[in-house]
């Protein structure tokens, strides 16, 4: 946000764990708002699609908490961020 001019203080970066927790005004303004959002493209590098489809199930499932905290916590530090 600071390569796109706005000075620090007039922005903020919130987490929600859902959709469901936001207002109609906040899902507007992060989500759903063509002027404002960001779209970014995740790469998993060069898996194939049976393991790309095994990540993701792992990475966003129901019912797969302890194999995604078990990988966060292996694999955390490796992520390149650009916030």
């Amino acid at each position: 946000m600071r390569k796109d001019g706005l000075r620090d203080g007039v922005w903020s970066i919130s987490r929600f764990k859902g959709l469901g927790e936001m207002t109609a005004e906040q899902l507007w303004e992060t989500t759903l708002n063509p002027e404002t959002r960001r779209l970014l493209q995740v790469d998993y590098g060069s898996i194939d699609t049976n393991a790309t489809q095994q990540r993701f199930t792992m990475l966003m499932g129901k019912g797969e908490a302890a194999a995604r905290r078990s990988w966060l916590e292996e694999h955390g530090n490796e992520v390149e961020v650009d916030v």
